[in-house]
This record gives structure tokens, sequence and C-alpha cells, in this order.
């Protein structure tokens, strides 16, 4: 079983100093050979440098039917046994010329900068499978580095790290015994560094997921904005909006930064508060989310959520034009408010935290695509697009009634229910009404009730007296 601890570090001034000068370092040696390896993709894609040279005969070749190193050009390209290294290796080689041309590199431990280049080798092995072109690095997103295992020791409350030190921590959970530390990364954030532990026992079995057979009880949900989640059991939870709450705060927080003389020591004090509000932020929200997976694990033995495409979903809207090419208004400032609640949702944190416990205690995770499912009535199956109108679902087929995220937290739950074909019984789901929002006086749109089939006409007004000339006569 391989499980991941992180606590907060109680470093010194000292190792502060130390930890925050190899990121600087690292960051620069990061982007140094990120370009060498861009520079040979891009030469190999595309020829530019003329013939190349074959090193063992030292005969010119063709560009397009030879080369050295199709990933990187630093390093010796081949091993003492005459084996061609790959870019990984060939920059790793490279690492004793940098020590001797930047003596201050021979600081940093060698294992963490043989760990940055393999972070840099997974980077463009995920752009080889499609998940994007790697990226130079800032002083934003470069917060941390790595250690590999059996090189750093911990006793108790201290820990460790090689040219580093000993230096204690937060406790916060024990390490239970018979598990080994793997790999170690420390990170830095606005309220301090903190170590990632990541730890390993091969004698526990890492959980599998259950057989179909097995299976008692699925949950589905629908992802949402008001309502984070719509279960199929009918239960709702609604969405903190965590940086709504606090924005007044970070917006005053924003303006005194702003204000503050550039590049001066109150303006960095400044700019850190506003660090540690966004870094509230996120704890908040990624508590809420840890508690709400292990909530969704203890309710059923498997759950299916839908596969939201995000990025496509808080896109900017097109330009429009008219004949003159004068620009028009696309509604993009409309959206934009509806991308900050989607960005606050957090719904891909959410998705991977929900997995990520599902394999844990061996829970069955699947994602199904949305389409239709906020359409189609989870009654008679119908899908028209007038069934739905915002939180209220009307099947106009069959006249079912219902909470319009529940309806799609059921069609979503039978959806994979028949991709694992599994008992549709077994789907946790409420089929109860709920009570339609009552329209606003006055309003044109206000629902006019339907007249029954054998509705009776208006009853007679009955009277106390009748009038006859003036005078009051009991009836």
């Amino acid at each position: 079983m391989i499980l991941a601890y992180k606590y907060k570090l109680r470093a010194s001034p000292s190792q502060k100093m130390i930890m925050t000068n190899w990121l600087f370092m690292l960051r620069s040696h990061y982007n140094f050979c990120l370009r060498d390896r861009i520079e040979a993709y891009e030469q190999v894609k595309s020829p530019q440098l003329g013939n190349y040279s074959i090193l063992k005969t030292k005969a010119s070749c063709c560009p397009l039917t030879c080369s050295i190193s199709p990933q990187s050009q630093l390093g010796e390209p081949f091993k003492k046994t005459g084996k061609k290294r790959n870019a990984y290796e060939m920059q790793s080689s490279e690492l004793p010329i940098l020590k001797k041309a930047r003596p201050w590199y021979k600081g940093i431990y060698s294992s963490v900068l043989q760990q940055n280049l393999r972070r840099l080798n997974d980077a463009f092995t995920n752009f080889f499978e499609g998940r994007g072109y790697p990226k130079f690095k800032t002083r934003q997103n470069f917060k941390s580095f790595s250690y590999a295992s059996n090189q750093v020791k911990l006793e108790s409350n201290k820990i460790y790290l090689p040219s580093i030190g000993w230096m204690r921590f937060f406790k916060s959970r024990n390490i239970s015994d018979g598990f080994a530390l793997k790999t170690v990364t420390v990170r830095q954030k606005s309220d301090g560094w903190y170590v990632s532990i990541r730890i390993e026992n091969k004698d526990i079995p890492q959980s599998k997921p259950k057989d179909l057979e097995q299976v008692k009880t699925v949950i589905a949900a629908d992802l949402g904005v008001k309502k984070l989640l719509a279960l199929s059991n009918g239960e709702l939870i609604e969405n903190p909006q965590f940086e709504k709450r606090l924005s007044k705060r970070k917006t005053i927080r924003q303006r005194r930064a702003s204000r503050k003389k550039r590049g001066s020591s109150n303006q960095k004090k400044a700019y850190a508060k506003l660090a540690r509000l966004d870094q509230k932020i996120v704890n908040q929200r990624e508590d809420n989310q840890w508690k709400i997976a292990h909530r969704l694990a203890r309710l059923a033995d498997a759950i299916i959520l839908e596969d939201l495409k995000i990025q496509n979903m808080i896109k900017k809207c097109r330009a429009k034009q008219d004949e003159n090419g004068k620009f028009l208004k696309n509604g993009q400032s409309a959206k934009r408010a509806l991308n900050r609640l989607i960005r606050d949702c957090s719904w891909g944190n959410l998705t991977e935290k929900i997995e990520s416990v599902a394999a844990k205690f061996g829970l069955i995770f699947l994602k199904v695509s949305p389409k239709f499912t906020s359409q189609k009535c989870s009654h008679c199956g119908h899908i028209e697009k007038k069934n739905r109108n915002k939180e209220r679902f009307l099947c106009l087929y069959c006249g079912f009634f219902s909470d319009s995220d529940t309806n799609a937290s059921i069609c979503i739950g039978i959806k994979g229910i028949e991709t694992l074909g599994i008992n549709l019984s077994k789907l946790l789901m409420v089929n109860q009404e709920v009570t339609p929002k009552p329209a606003s006086t006055g309003s044109s749109n206000r629902e006019k009730s339907v007249s029954l089939e054998t509705e009776p006409g208006n009853p007679q007004q009955l009277s106390l007296f009748e009038w006859v000339n003036g005078e009051a006569i009991p009836c």
C-alpha cells in the first residue's frame, strides 16, 4: 500500500534561506534544460542547422535521416557500453560539468538535481501522450523540490534533509509501523514550508475495486454551481463559495498592496498578507472537498459522476463584428461571473479527490458523458429541451415533476449502471415530487392552474338576508 502524508516544517531562518536559494537555482536549471529539449525537438521536426555528424564515424549525414538525439543536445549521447542514452540520462551526465562551470550548484544535493531533471522528463512524457506542451517555470509556479527514496531520515517529530540538516515538523498524524519512506517533496507556501512524505508497505496489498457482483448500492452525482453536488438519493450539497465570502477582504488587501511603494518592504508585507488569504481559501476548499469525498464513500459501493470538459466551459466567448468591422457585445462580461463561480467550485480537484478516496477503499468509480442528462426524464426517458426550466423539471410526455439537478443525477446514475451492467434497483434514487417555486405577485409569467376533467362549477353564494324594498328579510 502507498500513502502520502503532509506535515508543516519548523525550519530555522538559515534553513529557509537555503531552501529559497535552491528554488531559484533549480528553476533556472529546469528552464535551461527545457530550452535545450525544445530546441532539439524543433530541430528534428524542421531541421535548420544543416548536416549532422555521426560521433562514432565522424561522418556527416542528412538531418532528415539521422539525429544524435531527438530530445536533447546536452551531455554525452552514448554510454560506456556503447548503448544510446535517453534524454534524461544525457542531461544527467551534464551535471558534473554544470557544477564545475557554476560552483554554486555544488551546494544542492545531487539527488535533488536529478529529480529536477526527472520532473522535466515527465513533462515531456505527458506532452507526447497529448497532455499539453511543457512551459517555462516562473517564481509563482515553481515552489517545490524532491528527494529520492532512502535518503531522508525520520525520527519522531524530526526530519533530516540532506545538505539542509535536521528540522522539526508539526506531527499531525503518526506513521504506522512497517512503512518505508519513498519520495519526499518539500514545498513552499505562503504560510510556510511543508513536506510531503510518500510511504509504502509492501506487506499490505493495495485496495482493489470490488467485483460487480459485490456492489450493493450505487450513488450518482450531478455537479453544479449553486448546488455543488446533487445526489441521486435526493440529497443536495450546497456550494460554500469560499472565495466569494472573502472577496471584500481580498479586494481591500489588493488595493492596499497596489498603493505601496514599488519594491519596498511594506509592499512585500502587503502581498504576503494577500497570499496568505488566497492560501486560506484553498485550504478551506480542499478541506470541504475531502469531507465530501469521504461522505460519498460511506454512502455506496460505486460512485458515478459526469465527465465535464471544464476548460471548454470557461472559454471566452467568440468576438462578434458587424459589417463595418465594429465589435459587438458577445456576453463575455456577463459570463465572467459564471467563470469565477466555476473556478471557485473546482470540479476537477473535487473529482480527483473522490476518485482517490474510492480507490483507497476499493470502491468503483466511473465518469460518464453528461450529454442530454439535464433534458432527459428519469421516469420515462423522454428527451426534450423544454422539460427543464431553471431548477424545475417537468416532463412534457409523462408529467413527471422533480428538481432538475436531482433528475439529472438519476439520469447520470442510469447511464453509469448501463455501462457497468448492474441492476437498476441498486441505484439510490428518489422519486418524490418537489414543491414548485411560487410565482411572484403581479408577474406576467404566472402559472395558471389546469382545470380538472370532472371539475365542478362555481357553487351558489349563500346569504343570511334578502333585501326587499330596502328592508332585510331573514331567509
